[in-house]
């Protein structure tokens, strides 16, 4: 059995914990072959990181108590924090943290991306991913809400002038913005060179806030 959870924003107010704890309790005694979590699993954006994971305490025993066989973490610009943890204890966590995953399961091929990616790609960045993945990075260590994130957005402005309506959209949740061009895409076949992936496996993402899978076709 595979089992993907994405955008719990642990730490953001508006986190949903009831629904996360019925979640795990339903889960507590299912076999797992493949646990993924696709990312925004922490909020390290608008918290403090260590006040976070205190917090968060009786929701990560919950998690490390589930039968899963293999764990992975696929980053996302929310806790994209996690891959220089990862780096920094030289990879020395149970299970795989990523920016992108590629498990098979039941016979089937699947890329597990958290989703930013898309959106970068969309708007067409000067300097793209790299620039968006640094943005990310940035804010997981502001441990001020207001000022720290306005402050990165005057940085950001620097390099992306003509892209007005990003920087007014990053302040929106995703399914706020004009996520529906990130749903187009991903149906396209354009994709596949874009994201790396390989037209057999099923694309696997979150980050919309709104459940989103595509089962590439196979060429004849």
């Amino acid at each position: 059995m595979l089992l993907a959870v994405s955008d719990w924003h642990l730490g953001y107010k508006r986190c949903n914990l009831d629904a996360i704890v019925d979640f795990l309790d339903h889960y507590q005694n299912t076999e797992v072959d493949h646990l993924i979590l696709l990312g925004y699993i922490y909020d390290f954006w608008r918290r403090n990181n260590a006040d976070l994971i205190k917090e968060n305490d009786e929701i990560m025993a919950k998690l490390n108590d589930l039968k899963a066989k293999n764990i992975y973490y696929v980053a996302g610009n929310h806790d994209y924090y996690i891959l220089d943890l990862n780096k920094k204890y030289n990879h020395g966590y149970e299970g795989i943290i990523s920016k992108y995953l590629r498990p098979e399961d039941g016979g089937e091929s699947f890329f597990f991306i958290y989703g930013y990616e898309m959106e970068a790609i969309l708007w067409e960045f000067p300097a793209s991913l790299q620039m968006y993945e640094q943005f990310s990075k940035e804010m997981c260590y502001n441990k001020d809400e207001t000022g720290g994130f306005l402050s990165k957005i005057r940085d950001i402005k620097q390099y992306f002038s003509k892209k007005r309506t990003f920087i007014k959209d990053m302040n929106k949740l995703p399914h706020k913005r004009e996520i529906e061009e990130v749903d187009e895409f991903s149906l396209t076949t354009g994709k596949y060179a874009l994201l790396g992936m390989k037209p057999h496996e099923t694309l696997i993402f979150g980050h919309t806030h709104r459940p989103f899978i595509n089962e590439a076709k196979k060429s004849s």
